[in-house]
């Protein structure tokens, strides 16, 4: 998704607990990542991948385990908790993302046009390949597989993809997981209450792979058929 502020040590986007602690617990910590795909405004093509380390998030670290680009596009670590603040490998293009005056590379997209991003929620490497997934919740409790396939069918009702570009930005993800080599996914589950990003950890999960057949489908209101139902707690078990 469009990348938000973490508020949380670990976190991806926002604070998503249960999962990330799951997921260090079972891999550690440096095989866990958040990519960031940098992309030119004006033409859309994606410039290069982002591992951005900073006050608030603290999941990616110089020595990560990372997905490769298999197109060739460089990655680089921004580091904006040492001083001086880091870059590697050095890149003059983005020595204006860790101007003193920007706390991460987040605050510094917000201000110009010459740059836009995404990230991917999660990324962590198995130990026989790379998986990873974004995050989407729903305040309507997905008491039975039926609702949530109804509620999650209603997606293309949100600001986000009823643009004049659509789910651009999620097939962007998309492009970049395939670009990685990344087995990722789409991962719809249910916040505590209507107010707030708590996660429902006694609920239950629909999950699929984010490809762009599964894009367009929900983009038509449709839940593809590979759509997988399972507990929250399955879920954790599956990562």
């Amino acid at each position: 998704m469009s990348q938000t502020v973490p508020t949380y040590p670990y976190a991806t986007g926002k604070a998503e607990k249960p999962i990330v602690d799951a997921l260090v617990a079972k891999y550690g910590a440096n095989a866990l990542t958040w990519p960031i795909v940098l992309s030119q405004t004006a033409t859309g093509a994606t410039q290069a991948y982002l591992y951005e380390r900073n006050a608030t998030s603290q999941i990616n670290a110089q020595g990560d385990v990372r997905p490769q680009s298999t197109s060739g596009l460089l990655e680089y670590f921004l580091d904006y908790t040492s001083m001086p603040r880091l870059i590697t490998p050095a890149a003059s293009f983005l020595q204006p993302f860790v101007a003193s005056q920007f706390s991460s590379s987040c605050e510094y997209i917000l201000q110009q046009q010459i740059h836009s991003t995404v990230d991917l929620d999660y990324v962590w490497h198995s130990g026989n390949g790379f998986k990873g997934f974004e995050l989407t919740t729903f305040w309507v409790e997905f008491t039975t597989e039926a609702e949530a396939k109804r509620v999650v069918s209603m997606m293309n009702r949100r600001p986000s993809w009823r643009g004049p570009n659509g789910a651009h930005a999620m097939h962007k993800i998309a492009d970049a997981a395939a670009d990685l080599n990344v087995d990722y996914y789409l991962v719809c589950a249910n916040t505590v209450g209507r107010v707030g990003s708590s996660l429902n950890t006694n609920s239950n999960v629909l999950l699929l792979p984010m490809t762009h057949a599964s894009i367009n489908a929900l983009s038509n209101g449709q839940v593809p058929a590979n759509a997988a139902f399972c507990t929250f707690q399955q879920f954790l078990a599956w990562l």
